[in-house]
């Protein structure tokens, strides 16, 4: 496959199906195909580390449901809160993407519903940001304001903005033959810890509408901690709370052995366009990468990686391609190990490999059994560094390429 000439764009989440290259097509068709199941959950959860690809799953999801031809396939959206950090409510544009499908409708003849959910939202002191996203005139709302008896139910209660909201959610399905509703919420755990748990918090209410369902692309990880940062001091449980509202979750799968090939093609878009003197990396020593990589970080690395091959400026140290980009698999998949592992010194090297080798020799370098029980990582180093070889020769070939990697800027 020739390099790709979206150089400007090779670190972004892909647009379209013409750029995935990891294979994601299937993952993201099955997550489609859940969330469009009647019995599916209200709030799903696509679950994984920063930079690892949900963006990118969410958007092939709505291309695939955007060229689909299947008459009942539902409406589809993806909202990126990060925007939204600031006001810590998503209630506005999620009620003004249901003004948009709503156009069709005469309005007129649902607006007790709009009453509802806006008086409420109004009477919260939202009126500027009702004003940016829904262009709707403060004047407007007084007039729902101006009977307070009227509107004090729905101040006073909000599951009459709930009850509002799932009326208007029905009307918009019913607008549209009955098509489900499904909202991709994107990039949630980029926010600030004071401001994510407001963000999640502030949807919550609307989770349960009948016909609605609600995907949440996060590192739940992340979410947690945010949630028990801010609940610190009470019994609040992060991973409950999150499981609680989100009772069905799905997480990115690691590249598996017979995607090796995709990833030849995947690393081919960084290759430099003169490509004379590239090493050829035999990805077949490579084993199955046990942990999901972080695609945009591989992308920036083997770019570096290819670029230091095709130089022209003397390197004092030696490195194979296949142990280099080995160890640079090593620095994606666990990067805290990988700073423990790091360094120009043969001993150091044999020290940290030792807690990995069943020989009965004392590690000159004790580590925490956070690496040396985490089985997918002693799979790994057994499979490229330890198994079959002889370990004074691994020693220093790892040695020479620690200080190579570090000459060309890599980690």
């Amino acid at each position: 496959m020739a390099p790709s000439n979206q150089r400007l764009s090779m670190f972004d989440p892909i647009q379209g199906l013409e750029f995935d290259h990891l294979g994601r097509y299937q993952f993201a068709q099955r997550l489609l195909k859940r969330v469009s199941a009647p019995n599916c959950s209200s709030a799903v959860g696509l679950y994984g580390g920063w930079g690892t690809g949900k963006t990118s799953i969410l958007n092939l999801m709505k291309k695939i449901n955007d060229q689909d031809n299947i008459p009942d396939k539902p409406l589809m959206e993806i909202f990126d809160v990060w925007p939204y950090e600031v006001s810590g409510d998503l209630s506005l544009p999620i009620l003004f993407q249901m003004q948009q499908w709503e156009s069709a409708l005469e309005l007129s003849t649902h607006s007790m519903y709009w009453r509802r959910v806006f008086g409420v939202l109004a009477q919260a002191g939202m009126d500027i940001a009702l004003q940016k996203f829904l262009n709707i005139r403060t004047s407007d709302l007084q007039t729902y304001a101006d009977n307070l008896q009227e509107l004090k139910s729905y101040v006073d209660d909000i599951r009459k903005a709930q009850d509002a909201f799932c009326e208007l959610a029905q009307l918009v399905s019913q607008a549209h033959q009955n098509r489900r509703i499904v909202f991709l919420i994107d990039n949630l755990d980029r926010c600030s810890p004071e401001n994510v748990v407001r963000l999640l918090e502030s949807i919550k209410n609307f989770l349960h509408a009948p016909n609605c369902v609600w995907v949440f692309a996060m590192d739940s990880g992340v979410i947690a901690s945010y949630i028990d940062h801010k609940y610190e001091g009470t019994r609040m449980d992060g991973n409950s709370y999150l499981d609680k509202i989100v009772p069905e979750h799905y997480h990115i799968p690691p590249i598996s052995d017979h995607d090796i090939s995709r990833l030849h093609r995947f690393l081919a878009m960084v290759q430099p366009s003169n490509a004379h003197g590239l090493p050829t990396v035999d990805l077949g020593k490579i084993p199955q990468i046990p942990e999901v990589l972080v695609p945009r970080r591989l992308l920036k690395t083997a770019h570096k990686f290819y670029e230091a091959y095709t130089s022209d400026l003397p390197m004092g140290s030696a490195a194979t391609p296949d142990m280099a980009f080995a160890l640079i698999l090593l620095y994606n998949t666990w990067p805290v190990f990988y700073e423990h592992f790091a360094s120009g010194k043969v001993d150091h090297v044999r020290g940290i490999l030792e807690n990995f080798v069943d020989n009965g020799a004392i590690p000159g370098i004790p580590l925490s059994k956070k690496f040396t029980e985490d089985q997918a990582l002693k799979h790994y180093l057994n499979a490229c560094f330890i198994q079959g070889q002889i370990q004074d020769t691994v020693n220093a070939t790892l040695s020479s390429c620690m200080v190579w990697l570090r000459q060309v800027g890599l980690p």
